[in-house]
């Protein structure tokens, strides 16, 4: 294997580790939020808009959304890599 095939390799594997990491802190905000919801809202519901959540589950909730857009911005430069790496 070439070196600079194994420099791309790894670039490439830490941009996976991050987008891991990214999609299980948006799940593990996303359950704290749905346990911070204000009394009466039941746990099933589909839709999640501020006014449902107290303020610590508020904060969770944007936790959670800038959490899936870095998995989707890693995505997205994940994508254009694969581009730029084809031979």
């Amino acid at each position: 294997m070439h070196p600079s095939e194994r420099v791309w390799l790894a670039v490439i594997a830490v941009v996976l580790a991050l987008m891991i990491a990214a999609w299980i802190y948006g799940i593990y905000c996303y359950v704290q939020m749905v346990r911070h919801r204000r009394p009466g809202i039941p746990a099933a519901s589909l839709l999640w808009p501020p006014e449902f959540l107290s303020q610590r589950g508020r904060e969770f909730r944007r936790r959670a959304l800038w959490s899936y857009a870095l998995f989707a911005g890693l995505a997205l430069f994940l994508v254009a890599l694969n581009y730029l790496v084809r031979p």
